[in-house]
């Protein structure tokens, strides 16, 4: 018994506006199972891709529900057209199918170039960043440079940071003091407690707590700040108005970062002596027996190259959360990314500096 037949008429114009008319009328849902159909394309006298598109997706769902289709009078040129269509889509299968292979073999080698090509290209970037900010550096002794905006982020990122880091550095002195005079009291040292934490707190515990400190506190409010400014599109109308965005927005903001270490430093600095101080009391030393200690283990030297340093590091915090903040996406989402990329970024830095001074300073005989 033979298959009932049903019979499909394309109209003269097998254009985008007739295909979405015959989707439209459910010619590719109404296809019943196990039928022979007759596509009949007499009447066709021109046609476009997307003629062509729905001629083979009518072929393939009249296949996919188990039947067969039959041609009747269609034109020379839609049939190479759909010959051409049918075996562009076979090869593109082909080689989604084959290409998982290959991409397996050949991913982790992909992802490490592409990975070693982003972060060779972000060190590019990073450089040419920090050119461009010190080569605006001599505009700030300009009269047109906005020294307001300076204090400003100087009082936000210095001043008002003054209780949080003298606190931390007085608790830090104090845990110091007390953790290394347990164990220097089983040898009879106890006495050396306040050389060891003036030692400590001036060469390096003291500017790297308060570095930290200012990575989380103030790159983060920079990357914030700027990468708001880019999502309310402010940036884009500075460079609009031909005005350099560095210069306006970056270079205040890192002047004041670059001075602002260095005076929270030396709070963090005395109040972690202050600490050591009263744990000595506590043990029952003098303080002119501290002081004596501190001028015996303590260099003038020693002072000078940490200050040295946290104006270093002061600029690099600051320089990081503002390259980060001007490279930020234009929504929410991203600018919290920049922000955290701000400070991670910046604490990295800090740990590789500070390495490298260590390095220099220990050569220099300091």
């Amino acid at each position: 018994m033979d298959s009932p037949t049903s019979r499909i008429t394309l109209p003269p114009q097998l254009d985008q506006r007739a295909v979405a008319a015959l989707v439209r009328s459910g010619i590719l849902t109404d296809i019943k199972p196990n039928q022979k159909t007759l596509i009949d394309g007499s009447a066709v006298t021109q046609s476009d891709g997307a003629g062509v598109a729905f001629v083979w997706t009518l072929r393939e769902a009249i296949r996919a529900h188990g039947g067969e289709c039959e041609w009747l009078a269609f034109p020379e040129n839609l049939l190479r057209q759909l010959n051409t269509y049918t075996e562009a889509v076979e090869t593109t299968d082909k080689d989604s199918t084959e290409a998982p292979s290959t991409a397996s073999r050949m991913s982790w080698i992909v992802t490490f170039g592409r990975k070693l090509c982003d972060h060779w290209h972000t060190c590019g970037s990073v450089m040419a960043f920090v050119g461009e900010v010190l080569c605006h550096v001599p505009y700030s002794l300009h009269r047109k440079f906005r020294m307001g905006d300076a204090l400003l982020a100087f009082v936000r990122s210095g001043a008002e940071a003054v209780p949080v880091v003298s606190l931390i550095g007085f608790l830090l002195g104090l845990i110091l003091a007390f953790q290394s005079a347990v164990p220097l009291q089983m040898f009879g040292a106890e006495s050396f407690v306040g050389g060891l934490v003036g030692i400590a707190v001036v060469r390096e515990l003291g500017l790297i707590i308060t570095a930290i400190l200012m990575a989380g506190r103030t790159a983060s409010a920079f990357a914030a700040e700027l990468g708001t400014m880019k999502v309310n599109e402010e940036i884009d109308a500075l460079e609009t108005m031909g005005i350099a965005p560095v210069r306006f927005l970056v270079l205040p903001r890192v002047l004041a970062g670059t001075f602002a270490l260095p005076f929270l430093a030396l709070f963090a600095t005395a109040s972690g002596l202050l600490g050591g101080w009263l744990v000595m009391h506590l043990l029952g030393f003098p303080t002119s027996y501290f002081i004596d200690q501190l001028r015996n283990f303590v260099a003038p030297k020693d002072l000078i190259g940490s200050e040295c340093k946290a104006f270093v590091f002061g600029f690099v915090v600051s320089a990081v959360g503002c390259w980060f903040g001007l490279r930020a996406g234009r929504d929410a989402r991203a600018v919290g990314s920049a922000t955290t990329s701000a400070v991670v970024t910046g604490i990295v830095f800090l740990a590789v500096l500070e390495g490298f001074f260590s390095v220099v300073f220990y050569a220099m005989g300091w």
